[in-house]
């Protein structure tokens, strides 16, 4: 692919909401015309009875399992989290990986017979819900998409058409045999033209910051956000509160400032402010979810996401990620 200069390029965004039921799930997928989905990632930020925080991630693309991450977050900011799960042959199923399609649902399939009989893998991918399972008292967990809840995003012209999607889910199940007690997480998926390879695309190049939350008001509202900043005034946000129209807003109709603080040699950011729809959004750092791995060259903070002027939320549960050769303080 040849190189552009993004910020210099007008990259014009069509985002939209739709619910997870209508989504094509299988890797033949075509929702966005003339570009397939090459990757996807199963995630989610969640807390156990036993008081722990852990960040979980899982990337799969039509052919192969190939790299994942359970690590336990700290609450000190800048202490690097603690990797329970790590790439490599000792570990969680690395592989082949075969689909199909039972039931209405797409089930991946260890191919790998070897290694599937050393580290057990289950995966399926339905229009109610994504069940994740990795090995004994590892991974145990159901992500259950939220009403209109997946954002979509299509970004046609140079240097390549792109395509992503990003579905938010409530989280149930078990990690290292804990109940979880609360949480968000997620089915991303990227596109790109045939023969690309997405993580070398025009949509992984664009994205500087990335802002996913979901939180709860005390009379059980569901809220959730996902926004991402990029290079030039690249932008894209929604919003969707139980109840009331969604927010879409591309480009220069949303407003951001990310503030970063220093220590030592070390600078990361901590605080963050949204704007778009006549609405402002603060995040704020709670958790330092950084990791190797699948997460080389992206920082990762988890925190919580309170509307300005609006009752703080009962639950908020906001990642933000960080590609860290690209992203800097925002004013």
């Amino acid at each position: 692919m040849a190189k552009v200069d993004t910020a210099r390029v007008g990259i014009i965004p069509y985002v939209s909401l739709a619910d997870a039921t209508v989504q094509d799930h299988s890797t033949a997928d075509t929702q966005f015309p003339g570009v397939y989905n090459d990757a996807l990632f199963l995630w989610a930020m969640v807390d156990t009875e036993d008081g722990k925080r852990y960040e979980l991630i899982r990337e799969l693309s039509a052919s192969a399992a190939f790299d994942y991450n359970l690590h336990e977050c700290s609450t000190d900011l800048w202490e690097h989290p603690r990797n329970l799960r790590f790439p490599s042959e000792t570990d969680l199923y690395a592989g082949l990986i075969m689909w199909f399609e039972r039931d209405g649902k797409q089930i991946v399939y260890p191919a790998h017979a070897q290694m599937r009989a050393k580290h057990r893998m289950r995966i399926s991918l339905g229009p109610d819900e994504y069940m994740w399972k990795e090995d004994e008292n590892c991974i145990d967990v159901v992500l259950t998409p939220l009403p209109m809840n997946v954002t979509a995003i299509y970004v046609p012209g140079l240097p390549d058409d792109v395509g992503y999607t990003s579905s938010g889910c409530s989280v149930t199940g078990t990690i290292e045999g804990s109940k979880i007690v609360g949480g968000y997480g997620g089915l991303d998926r990227m596109y790109c033209l045939p023969g690309r390879s997405a993580h070398d695309s025009k949509i992984a190049e664009l994205e500087h910051y990335w802002f996913v939350w979901g939180s709860i008001s005390a009379d059980g509202t569901w809220e959730t956000g996902n926004a991402m900043l990029g290079t030039g005034n690249y932008a894209t946000a929604t919003f969707h509160r139980q109840g009331e129209p969604p927010i879409i807003a591309t480009n220069d109709d949303v407003a951001a400032r990310v503030s970063w603080e220093t220590r030592g040699d070390r600078s990361q950011p901590l605080f963050a402010t949204l704007s778009f729809g006549g609405r402002t959004f603060d995040f704020e750092a709670t958790h330092n979810a950084a990791a190797a791995g699948i997460s080389l060259g992206i920082a990762w903070m988890h925190g919580t996401m309170h509307e300005q002027g609006a009752p703080k939320p009962a639950m908020s549960s906001s990642t933000m990620d960080v590609i860290k050769s690209r992203a800097t303080p925002r004013d």
